[in-house]
């Protein structure tokens, strides 16, 4: 049977086959790239300039360092897309094209760059009709889209205008999972979610900030044996780690729906003066897969991400008993046509590729503080203490994402028990 190549390399070999189709973006775009790329290579060694520099380049043609160095990215990039992102616009590409000229460029080299420059053109007009529409079409075309330069900076501007138009933003979404040994084989699982720096431009604004219903290994509702983490906490209150949280859980109006209670932070004051840090802890026994001789069941743990935050800090700690099959892995998942980013058969559909990777945190245990969450050792500490254990009892891995997509489900994935 032919081996089935993973979703990653699926993704690439798409790309790559739809390049090759006359016509298509990606077949033009290339084309018309690396027309321009060699058009600039001849431009720049017909004025003498045999090995490319930016320095030597800005001096011999008297232009800007920045655009100098643009440019010799934009020739020295292993592949067209890659190069795009130093393409300067149709402004410096002028500017460029005088200077050479200025400089002794010959005529051939000057037109076959001003052709390249108008082809260029040309595909933009009728593949995207804008510079940013091609600009936002390109960052699709490498092989990491999410780690291109452009995509990093158009999720920076998404959570900035986002969090302008919302009238709220966070700084962390945290999500700890610790999955411990419980009775009859079941694993137990306690979640730790919550915001870091939570803050509103709207005073008229409130905020739904945790739920009271979690779903258990293959969707059983774990509403009716949820418990606080932290034992001094009423089982009917809001199960918040008030050691961790700047607002108490009273301070929270709940609001009952068809899928339980969710715990809404009030109207309040805006900017840092109304910023708060709201954490929860509950306790779910039994709500993991059920450890069985030779089987392997999968464990996910989820984050959804549906206000603009700058990080997502997202971990799991599994106790070193529970037999683990490989290493976690991170998945994100579209939420922008609905759904709950729980595990189902249309889930996949809405993948969204991840250049952020698991990390295996270590025994040094000074490796786990992280400076997106300020009292995070502390916090994983006392979460440890409340289930009677330590740090050495578990295995820590962690992904960390900047300025993530919403809304989207985060999703860490884990292979419980060996296979016979």
């Amino acid at each position: 049977m032919q081996d089935i190549p993973s979703t990653t390399e699926s993704a690439r070999a798409a790309v790559f086959l739809t390049g090759q189709r006359a016509g298509t973006f990606e077949s033009a775009a290339e084309r018309a790239l690396e027309r321009m790329r060699e058009a600039t290579k001849s431009t720049i060694e017909s004025v003498g300039l045999s090995e490319v520099n930016s320095l030597a380049l800005s001096r011999k043609l008297a232009i800007d360092k920045s655009l100098s160095w643009r440019m010799v990215r934009f020739v020295e990039e292993p592949n067209a897309f890659s190069a795009s992102k130093h393409l300067p616009g149709v402004a410096g590409l002028r500017i460029f094209a005088r200077a050479v000229s200025a400089a002794g460029a010959t005529p051939g080299s000057i037109a076959e760059f001003d052709t390249a420059l108008e082809e260029l053109e040309s595909v933009i007009t009728k593949h995207a009709g804008t510079r940013s529409a091609f600009r936002a079409l390109l960052t699709h075309c490498t092989d990491e889209p999410q780690a291109d330069d452009r995509a990093i900076g158009f999720r920076r501007g998404a959570f900035e205008a986002n969090a302008a138009l919302w009238g709220i933003q966070a700084r962390t979404r945290l999500m700890m999972a610790f999955l411990t040994v419980g009775e009859r084989g079941a694993v137990d699982v306690a979640l730790v979610s919550g915001f870091l720096d939570l803050r509103r431009s709207r005073r008229d604004l409130s905020w739904p900030v945790a739920r009271r219903r979690v779903l258990g290994h293959e969707g059983r509702s774990s509403a009716g044996i949820a418990l606080p983490l932290d034992p001094s906490v009423a089982r009917d209150a809001a199960p918040m780690l008030s050691e961790y949280a700047t607002i108490r859980g009273e301070s929270l109006r709940p609001i009952g729906t068809d899928h339980g209670f969710w715990y809404e932070l009030p109207e309040g004051d805006i900017g840092l003066r109304g910023a708060v840090d709201c954490v929860f802890g509950e306790r779910l026994p039994g709500a993991g897969p059920a450890l069985r001789d030779g089987a392997v069941e999968e464990a996910e743990v989820m984050l959804r991400v549906d206000l603009p935050v700058e990080y997502v800090l997202l971990e799991v700690f599994i106790e070193r008993a529970i037999p683990v099959t490989g290493s976690p892995t991170v998945s994100q998942y579209s939420l922008l046509t609905g759904g709950s980013g729980e595990n189902s058969p249309d889930r996949e559909r809405g993948r969204i590729p991840v250049a952020d990777q698991v990390e295996e945190l270590g025994k040094d245990l000074r490796t786990w503080s992280t400076p997106i969450a300020p009292r995070h050792w502390e916090m994983v500490n006392d979460c440890m203490q409340w289930m009677s254990r330590t740090p050495a009892d578990f295995s820590a891995h962690r992904v960390s994402m900047q300025w993530p997509l919403m809304p989207t489900a985060v999703v860490l994935s884990t292979l419980l028990g060996r296979g016979s």
